[in-house]
C-alpha cells in the first residue's frame, strides 16, 4: 500500500516565452488535459491509495487532481527534495510513490517494480537506456528524517541524496519510457 506524489512545485523555467511568461507545467494541457491529471490518473491505476500534489503555486487549480502541499517555508530553496520530504510528512501509508508531474509514458508496472525494490531504509527509483530518473521512486516514510538532516547539511542533488541512502535503480528497457517535458521542443516531440 502506497500513496502518490507528483512533483508540481517547480518554477517551469524552460518553458517560459513572451507568450507564456507564467507557465505552470503541471497545469499545461497535453493531450487535451492537465499534466496533473494525466500524473493523478497514473498514479491511481498504479494503486496509489491517497494522491498528494506537491505545488507551491496555483494551489486551487491544482486541488482539483489531489491534496496539495507546498514546501516547508524552511526548504523554499531546496528544488524538488522538498517536495519529496514534503510528502513523506504527510502520507499516511508506509510507502510513498514520487512522480515528477512532467514525466510520460510510463512503464505500465512502475510502481510494482519500484515497490519490489524498495526497502525502508533503500529508496527505489527508475532507470532507461537514457539515463536515471531519480525523481521516479518509491520511498519509505521513515527516510523523511534522513532526508530532512541531508537539506539542513545544505544537501540539494537528488542523485547525492540518492546515493547516502543507498538507492537502487531499477531498469525499464524502453528508451522511449519516463519522457521528460521540460522545454517546448520536449513538447513538440511528444504531442
Amino acid at each position: 500500500m502506497f500513496d502518490g506524489l507528483i512533483l508540481a512545485g517547480g518554477q517551469s523555467r524552460r518553458m517560459r516565452s513572451a507568450d507564456t511568461p507564467e507557465a505552470d507545467k503541471g497545469l499545461m494541457p497535453w493531450r487535451g488535459e492537465p499534466l496533473a491529471a494525466h500524473a493523478g490518473r497514473y498514479l491511481r491505476a498504479q494503486g496509489a491509495n491517497r494522491l498528494w500534489i506537491s505545488a507551491n503555486r496555483h494551489p486551487d487549480d491544482y486541488a482539483a487532481y489531489g491534496a496539495v502541499v507546498g514546501d516547508d517555508p524552511e526548504y523554499t530553496d531546496c528544488g524538488p527534495l522538498a517536495g519529496v520530504l514534503a510528502g513523506l510528512q504527510r502520507a499516511q501509508t508506509p510507502w510513498l510513490f514520487v512522480l515528477p508531474v512532467d514525466v510520460l509514458r510510463w512503464p505500465d508496472n512502475l510502481g510494482a517494480r519500484l515497490g519490489d525494490a524498495a526497502r525502508p531504509d533503500r529508496p527505489a527509483y527508475a532507470r532507461t537506456p537514457g539515463g536515471p530518473h531519480p525523481l521516479c521512486l518509491m520511498l519509505h516514510r521513515s527516510l523523511a528524517e534522513g532526508l530532512r538532516a541531508f537539506l539542513d547539511a545544505g544537501g540539494r542533488q537528488v542523485q547525492g541524496w540518492l546515493r547516502s541512502c543507498g538507492a537502487v535503480a531499477v531498469d525499464f528497457p524502453d528508451a522511449d519510457a519516463l519522457v521528460n517535458l521540460n522545454t517546448p521542443e520536449d513538447w513538440a516531440r511528444w504531442p
